[in-house]
């Protein structure tokens, strides 16, 4: 799989999204076992985990688990238990396997 910049990833899941017309929409999914708040925009894709333990105080609801721009990515690992320094190499390369989870779940979005 060849390295990707951080625009060329940003630029083919935005193209994913707008090609299945849920650009600006933030979408529900589960991955790997969690729930997820997914959008994507002109400006960013963001994936959010949705905190889903019951006692958890107000303003705790989740965290940022990958965030990528044309300018830049930020992303955790599968485990979420690994942070890479933003726009690093292995950034980058959690991003794109984020982004390519995303990209294999939307087929139950699509029209």
């Amino acid at each position: 799989m060849p390295t990707m910049k951080a625009d060329e990833l940003f630029s083919l899941v935005q193209g994913e999204f707008s090609r299945r017309g849920l650009l600006g929409r933030i979408l529900e999914m589960h991955l790997l076992g969690n729930a997820y708040s997914v959008r994507c925009d002109m400006d960013c894709f963001s994936l959010y985990r949705v905190n889903q333990r019951p006692h958890v105080p107000p303003g705790m609801p989740g965290w940022t688990v990958c965030r990528l721009s044309a300018a830049e990515c930020f992303s955790l690992d599968a485990s979420e238990k690994t942070c890479p320094e933003p726009a690093s190499p292995q950034s980058l390369h959690e991003a794109r396997a984020w982004v390519e989870r995303i990209i294999s779940a939307l087929e139950k979005f699509n029209r």
